[in-house]
């Protein structure tokens, strides 16, 4: 509990997220002081609050930048999708239970704790209520359209694509939950950097197999005279 309270302490005073880290912080060092701790997906979203969108996002994003088990970035990314749709619809969250149900690893959980911290530490030393409108409710759809197709991003088990992508869009939600709207569009910029990355490399793996393909059937008819 006293990390929680140190890491909140921080924190600048006007920031919104000082007290969103430090409730949630706290929440997730109860579970996991627990003998028998265990996070799944669905827990960790009980934790956040049902209509708190942008900060499962931002949660799960961060999640992203960590190394987890194969398979771990898609689940990720499923989520970020799930939750964009229920921005968008302004629905509370709910996942299906394949995404719900997932375990995620203490030790996993541990070091967001920690990473959590630092990033909104840093980030809100530079943030502040800027451009409002952009995180304004009649924004927010187009938002959720953009975390939607970031998220689609995500399901690409290629390594490092996604450290852009889910920086970027962390941002995003850090610039939503302090109303800056300059945060928004840095981390657009970021995301949208990790993308065309993303299609590059996709482009140069086709590209290379396309070789790769060629040189086998030339092989073949080689060997077949």
């Amino acid at each position: 509990m006293s990390n929680a309270s140190s890491a909140s302490a921080d924190l600048p005073p006007d920031s919104p997220l000082a007290g969103i880290v430090a409730d949630v912080l706290a929440r997730l060092h109860e579970v996991a002081d627990q003998p028998d701790a265990k996070i799944t997906c669905n827990s960790l979203i009980e934790l956040l609050g049902g209509k708190s969108h942008a900060l499962a996002i931002l949660v799960f994003s961060l999640l992203n930048l960590l190394p987890g088990p194969p398979g771990y970035s898609v689940v990720i990314g499923l989520a970020i999708m799930a939750f964009s749709v229920m921005m968008m619809a302004d629905r509370p969250i709910r996942l299906w239970s394949f995404v719900g149900d997932r375990r995620l690893p203490l030790g996993l959980m541990l070091k967001l704790l920690e990473f959590l911290a630092r990033f909104t530490r840093v980030i809100s030393r530079f943030s502040k209520a800027r451009f409002t409108w952009m995180a304004s409710r009649g924004f927010l759809p187009f938002v959720a359209i953009f975390a939607f197709l970031l998220g689609g991003a995500m399901l690409f088990p290629i390594p490092f694509t996604n450290t852009l992508p889910s920086l970027g869009l962390a941002i995003i939600c850090v610039g939503i939950l302090n109303k800056d709207g300059v945060a928004m569009m840095l981390g657009t910029v970021i995301a949208l950097i990790g993308v065309v990355l993303l299609y590059v490399c996709l482009w140069l793996i086709f590209v290379v197999g396309l070789a790769v393909g060629e040189a086998v059937v030339d092989e073949v008819d080689d060997l077949r005279h």
